[in-house]
């Protein structure tokens, strides 16, 4: 018979805490699912937007890319847990920081975690 194998894969950071413009919040990385569903978005949102640009949009097109975009911004939401009953230091960063930035804090913390 052939020997079992085992990984842990709990030596992997999943969570922990982390320190964003001066607040302790614990930091919460998606699985692998979230991140597939947000590249899928992300790709249909770069094209949505293309065809926004266009003008051959339509009212469908928009009502996606709105869909896409509450999506986007719920993932990047829920990376963070903050102490308020609402997450709302976590809600209120994310709605007055720029896209490029949340992209680059998040991809920054994945690199942390995973050792690099």
């Amino acid at each position: 018979m052939s020997e079992i194998k085992s990984i842990d894969t709990s030596k992997y950071t999943k969570e922990g805490k982390v320190e964003v413009d001066g607040k302790i919040w614990t930091v919460v990385l998606p699985g692998a699912g979230t991140e597939l569903k947000l590249s899928k978005a992300i790709r249909r949102q770069d094209f949505l937007a293309k065809k926004l640009e266009k003008g051959d949009a339509t009212e469908a097109d928009l009502d996606k890319l709105d869909e896409i975009e509450d999506f986007v911004m719920s993932v990047y939401t829920g990376l963070f847990k903050d102490d308020t009953k609402d997450n709302s230091e976590v809600t209120d960063w994310v709605n007055r920081t720029p896209l490029g930035i949340i992209i680059q804090a998040f991809e920054d913390i994945k690199e942390q975690a995973n050792g690099e």
